[in-house]
């Protein structure tokens, strides 16, 4: 596996190294939307693509009730995001292997459903949107959190595995899958998009 495959799937040693440094890297992002996304008191919280499980950490303490899952395709992420919260798991937080194009969640049956800087590597968007919007309650909503990186800069030549959207074609693409009350929030290379089930 190359350096460059750790992005999107973390492995072995290089994985477990690049799970925290990219946590410290994507911590100012984190911090900037989760200003701005509202965390239910109570029901479920769902995080894919959790990688090693800090926002789920970070959400906890924003939510007196509420019961959060973190899925993720990658090994060693489950592992990390495990041990980072290891004081709540199996109490308020439940931490699984999985893929946004086939989640393993009921209909109707999650709050809010978040993806911190992961869309950019799923094969499938579309599906993966179809399946959140199944998986929200009514008025559940789905943030994606996002860093489109610098404009000028190749980034799928540098990194193979992903594929850069803008945040008005992730909103195109909430919008076909069935999202409404659709909002886009922007801080320099930083985009916050937010769709609802209705």
């Amino acid at each position: 596996m190359s350096f460059t495959d750790n992005f999107g799937n973390p492995k072995g040693l290089l994985g477990r190294v690049m799970l925290v440094s990219m946590d410290k890297e994507h911590l100012p992002m984190a911090q900037w939307a989760l200003e701005r996304i509202k965390i239910p008191e109570n029901g479920k919280v769902a995080d894919l693509g959790c990688g090693g499980g800090y926002n789920i950490k970070r959400m906890l303490g924003m939510s007196a009730k509420a019961k959060f899952i973190g899925l993720d395709i990658s090994d060693e992420s489950v592992k990390k995001a495990q041990k980072v919260n290891k004081d709540e798991l199996g109490k308020r937080v439940k931490i699984i292997k999985g893929s946004a194009e086939k989640l393993p969640f009921k209909d109707n049956s999650i709050e809010l459903i978040t993806a911190f800087e992961t869309v950019f590597f799923w094969k499938k968007l579309e599906k993966a949107f179809r399946e959140i919007y199944r998986s929200l309650v009514k008025n559940g909503c789905f943030a994606v959190i996002n860093n489109y990186g610098d404009p000028n800069v190749d980034w799928e030549k540098k990194v193979p595995c992903m594929t850069r959207y803008t945040a008005e074609q992730i909103a195109n693409m909430l919008k076909t899958a069935g999202f409404t009350d659709i909002s886009i929030n922007k801080k320099e290379n930083l985009f916050l998009v937010m769709g609802y089930k209705r």
